[in-house]
């Protein structure tokens, strides 16, 4: 038996039937009456009454809208970010002067940054991640610095960036040669060779970019600003190269200013730093060696030497900076993940499976540093490229969800560097801080007790001398490492800043693992 109310619910139901059925036109009827009241609210009314006849008269309302400002279209601004070249100024020795610049004052202008510091200025901003899992990242909070290290190796840090931003040219890069320049009392000794500039400048940046300085925030943002500006300036514009093809290996240059970019990128996701950072990651997609890796030139003359670890170690780095900022495509079959798994497969092809040893370009064979005498020191020869190829695993094999069959390779490395940890020994030739940044790296990410017997040593040999008086402090001496000679003071320092700031630069995505 039904219930009035069910009489109702009847009615009601064919109501709502043949309302929704009707729905389109109804709202067609809506929009075609808002048009109208629209279009009325527009309309300027007056009333005007002559010779007892009154006259409704109707115009239409304009708006005064004021044209944009030059500086304010995109077109414009996009056009002076690539074609305007910073102009020289008197050498900045504080973060308080700021070379006046039309480039910086409008593609640079702090305002239309802002946005960024909210949404990414976060205690961990992903790297490798895009929505891939639980993946490694960028800790680039304030508070995250110090976490890992203790004071006193924060201190040395702070010192180390102070120095860097001290030295600055006034145009944003690190002058291999003349950094002294900037100086504020006595010369700084220790010269690179200034066809290293763009990569020493690469490796400065990254050492902010990694203490949680971005281009519109942190302590030393104008650093950031100016060394970023620096970089997209002298970027080739047919092929996005970053550097001059002179010398030996200019390729280093052109990766680490990649990195350097990309990174940038990734933490402030600014549209006008975009297209710069892509061109230059397409330039390292089109450089690699096809079917294998990459090499000191674009392009290898000689077909036996092909391809080099340490090359393609920063290369690896460089893709997988590119992919968190979603500069590469790492689907299935895209040119990015290929180059990843052909990276991948070159460097097992480097490492002896009986010692767990990498080569630099040929199989176990070792670095190519100038050993000393392993009679007087057994660290004369590092475990430079295992090191690297160790990193390179990490990164390579998690962006290709290959990283479980890293694993056996992973241990063996590990084991080869915890018997060769970071001394300062001039003597024996026991320095390598090219040997040192990448196996702090890839010992953070073994974790347990390879990572603390690395970082004992590591902060000990690192912290302990670092300079302490007059111009030099917050430096380290170049003259005591084997590749002194060709990045420079700005060098050393960039590269030992990396390692102390390890415990935070990026998360630990092997867990416990190991």
């Amino acid at each position: 038996m039904n219930s009035p109310n069910q009489g109702e619910s009847l009615v009601f139901a064919d109501v709502m039937r043949d309302w929704l059925r009707d729905a389109p036109w109804f709202a067609v009827s809506v929009i075609f009456h808002a048009l109208i009241a629209l279009l009325l609210a527009n309309m300027e009314w007056r009333v005007v009454t002559t010779n007892d006849t009154m006259i409704c008269e109707i115009t239409p309302g304009i708006d005064k809208v004021e044209p944009l400002r030059p500086e304010e279209n995109d077109e414009t601004i996009e056009r002076k970010f690539d074609e305007v070249k910073p102009t020289y100024a008197e050498p900045v020795v504080n973060e308080s002067v700021d070379p006046p610049s039309p480039f910086e004052e409008e593609a640079f202008d702090d305002e239309p940054l802002s946005f960024e510091r909210d949404r990414f200025d976060n205690n961990f901003i992903s790297l490798l991640g895009n929505g891939g899992g639980t993946p490694y990242a960028f800790r680039r909070a304030a508070g995250a610095a110090g976490r890992g290290g203790g004071p006193a190796v924060e201190r040395a840090v702070r010192a180390g960036l102070d120095w860097l931003a001290r030295h600055q040219h006034p145009e944003g890069f690190w002058d291999c040669d003349g950094f002294s320049a900037h100086c504020v009392d006595l010369r700084c000794a220790g010269k690179g060779q200034p066809l290293n500039d763009v990569g020493v400048t690469g490796l400065a940046l990254l050492a902010f970019l990694g203490q949680g300085n971005t281009i519109s925030s942190g302590e030393y943002r104008k650093t950031v600003k100016r060394g970023v500006r620096f970089l997209c300036s002298v970027q080739d514009p047919h092929d996005g190269c970053l550097t001059p093809r002179e010398g030996t290996h200019w390729m280093y240059n052109h990766a680490l200013g990649t990195l350097a970019l990309t990174e940038a990128y990734a933490l402030s996701r600014w549209p006008l730093l975009k297209k710069p950072a892509q061109r230059a990651v397409d330039f390292v997609l089109d450089s690699r060696n096809e079917g294998m890796a990459w090499r000191y030139n674009n392009g290898a003359v000689d077909p036996a030497e092909q391809n080099d670890v340490s090359v393609t170690g920063w290369m690896i780095m460089c893709l997988a900076s590119a992919r968190d900022a979603s500069l590469c495509d790492f689907s299935e079959s895209s040119h990015a993940r290929r180059a990843m798994v052909e990276a991948l497969a070159y460097i097992d092809a480097m490492t002896d499976s009986a010692t767990g040893r990498t080569g630099y370009s040929q199989r176990g064979q070792g670095s190519s540093r100038e050993a000393g005498d392993e009679a007087i020191w057994p660290f004369a020869e590092t475990e430079a490229m295992t090191a690297v190829a160790m990193l390179g695993r990490v990164f390579a094999g998690h962006a290709t969800g290959d990283l479980e069959s890293q694993e056996r390779a992973l241990a063996a490395g590990a084991a080869l560097l915890r018997q060769k940890p970071p001394r300062w020994d001039e003597e024996a030739g026991a320095i390598d801080f090219y040997y040192w940044y990448y196996g702090s790296y890839a010992m953070f990410q073994m974790a347990g007790s390879d990572w603390r017997a690395w970082k004992r040593a590591m902060e000990k040999s690192i912290v302990e001398n670092q300079c302490r008086t007059g111009c030099l402090a917050g430096s380290w001496d170049p003259e005591k490492d084997p590749w002194g000679d060709n990045g420079g003071r700005v060098y050393s320092t960039a590269l030992l800043t990396l390692c102390l700031e390890v415990f935070y630069r990026y998360e630990n995505i092997l867990g416990a693992r190991f």
